[in-house]
């Protein structure tokens, strides 16, 4: 079987389907990737036997990093319609035009309409992956509209089904906000489960690789609060921006542009990030309690789940002060009753159906497409 594998955005569109990827080469099967230049950086390697990248801004250092706004839900609503279905989706329903001939299955994630799109008017069944944990920020009611006008600019005879021909969750049903429920027929997959815990006193903070150039000061603000805080820490700052411009650091504090996360995690007993649904899930099969600074995307979502479930504590990115993260370092810290919590939706996740159940049921509907074609 042929699959073509595609993701629309930065990493965090890429890393919750490699699982599946993973898994569908060690079945034999022949995988292609399509995406981003810069987040391709994390595929890995010998899975795929081509790899198609459009180049991005994120390779590059960044000259500046932009002052934070406040979170406004209904723009991150619509930036799915008007980006991700629109300008978006036409790009990467572009880059699978010349990549389709003699594929037998999509692979792509759920906000990637435009493969979503292209597949259908090649009559080739696609896989869904859901990359939102929360599952709050990707909303079908509000897609008929931007999903109808694709449709009808790409030629697609038939109206372009959202969760494709399967839906892929590779996320715990508790991590999804109960207000928006995955659809009944969703088939739920155990993520990469990493190496087992050993927690120490020792804090990871990192804000993604697409907002981390949108934070303001809020590194610098994180910065001061590990330095007093006396804790071994580690900050990721992304690969576009240069860890030097943060000035000299304790020697308690490493500054980096990339961190090994799922070697670095699992020793954390703390993680500060963004509220990515990527950095979510990690911190969770780490066992760590978590710290979140929503900024944007599915961030405020990722954050009531974190709140919800008793996982540790959100704090506002733009008015938090270097003392209140240090004193909420703290009281995390000593709060055990959130590393229990922690501790036992990593084992509900690592009891969902391993990827490999998943690519059973990939290959009966390639085959059942195969049949009608």
């Amino acid at each position: 079987m042929r699959v073509l594998c595609s993701f629309v955005g930065g990493a965090g569109h890429l890393v919750p389907q490699i699982p599946l990827h993973v898994a569908l080469a060690e079945a034999g099967h022949e995988l292609m990737l399509v995406g981003r230049e810069s987040a391709a950086t994390v595929a890995p390697a010998g899975v795929y036997t081509r790899i198609a990248t459009r180049p991005d801004r994120r390779t590059q250092l960044a000259d500046t990093v932009a002052p934070l706004t406040p979170v406004d839900i209904e723009h991150e609503l619509s930036v799915i319609e008007r980006y991700f279905a629109g300008e978006a989706a036409h790009r990467s329903a572009a880059a699978m035009r010349d990549e389709l001939a003699g594929v037998d299955l999509v692979v792509c994630d759920e906000v990637d309409f435009g493969a979503m799109a292209a597949a259908q008017r090649a009559g080739v069944p696609v896989a869904v992956v859901a990359v939102i944990a929360s599952g709050a920020l990707v909303r079908p009611d509000r897609l008929v509209g931007a999903l109808e006008a694709l449709r009808l600019r790409l030629g697609v005879p038939a109206p372009i089904r959202p969760r494709g021909d399967c839906f892929v969750v590779p996320f715990a049903p508790a991590m999804r906000d109960p207000r928006f429920p995955a659809p009944g027929d969703a088939l739920w997959m155990r993520p990469e489960p990493g190496p087992a815990p050993r927690t120490e006193p020792y804090v990871v903070a990192t804000l993604g690789t697409e907002f981390n150039t949108e934070s303001g000061d809020l590194f610098d603000r994180i910065l001061t609060a590990l330095a007093t805080a006396g804790t071994p820490a580690t900050v990721a700052v992304g690969r576009d921006l240069d860890p030097a411009s943060f000035g000299p650091q304790p020697s308690h504090v490493q500054v980096e542009q990339y961190v090994d996360l799922d070697a670095a995690l699992p020793r954390a007993d703390i993680v500060l990030h963004h509220g990515g649904s990527g950095l979510f899930v990690r911190s969770v099969l780490s066992g760590a309690a978590q710290i979140v600074f929503p900024m944007g995307a599915d961030h405020p979502f990722t954050a009531e789940r974190v709140r919800d479930l008793g996982l540790g504590q959100v704090l506002d990115p733009i008015t938090a002060t270097p003392a209140t993260i240090a004193h909420t370092i703290t009281s995390v810290r000593a709060d055990r009753s959130t590393r229990r919590r922690a501790e036992a939706l990593r084992l509900a996740t690592l009891a969902l159906p391993a990827p490999f159940a998943i690519v059973e049921r990939l290959e009966a509907i390639a085959q059942g497409a195969a049949t009608t074609r």
